[in-house]
């Protein structure tokens, strides 16, 4: 080992020097100064490293599509858009305070107040499935279930209604 390759900047710290871009420390940049070895070291990668910069964007593809990023727009029609959308709020809640007084008051000053008309049609059919919605049973068993004290018991309800498994009503 000689002494001149100890004095010298590391080649690994060349190569981050040149890739980097930022410089060399003060120190580096004096040596780099007066080292011709070093200077040429740098130079020759910096060389290289632009070289496969070129060769890259020769061997790089053409893109397929074309990609435009938006204008930037401008920011008054977004304080546009902001504004309309506070009128329109603001006109909702006059309307909906608008609505709540005229239900107190009983309507809006100057109309005659007015009564819902309800129509009621009941129609036979409807009136038989709601009965039988309440009570399933004919009146004459009504009669019956009344008369007995004791509540409904287990014979009565066989009664009543034959199980589904026993075959004594066909």
């Amino acid at each position: 080992m000689t002494i001149d390759t100890v004095t010298h900047i590391p080649e690994d710290r060349i190569i981050q020097i040149v890739a980097d871009g930022r410089g060399a420390a003060p120190d580096e940049q004096v040596h780099l100064d007066r080292c011709g070895h070093c200077r040429n070291m740098m130079a020759e990668l910096a060389g290289d490293l632009s070289l496969l910069r070129q060769q890259a964007a020769r061997a790089a593809p053409d893109p397929e599509r074309r990609f435009v990023l938006p204008a930037a727009q401008p920011a008054t029609p977004r304080l546009r858009r902001w504004g309309w959308a506070a009128a329109g709020t603001a006109l909702s809640a006059v309307l909906l305070v608008m609505v709540i007084l005229a239900g107190r008051e009983g309507g809006l000053p100057g109309l005659s107040p007015q009564t819902q008309t309800t129509v009621q049609w009941e129609d036979p059919e409807l009136v038989k499935i709601n009965m039988l919605a309440e009570n399933a049973l004919p009146d004459v068993y009504l009669d019956l279930s009344e008369s007995l004290d004791g509540g409904y018991d287990e014979g009565f309800i066989d009664f009543l209604i034959p199980p589904l498994d026993d075959d004594s009503v066909s």
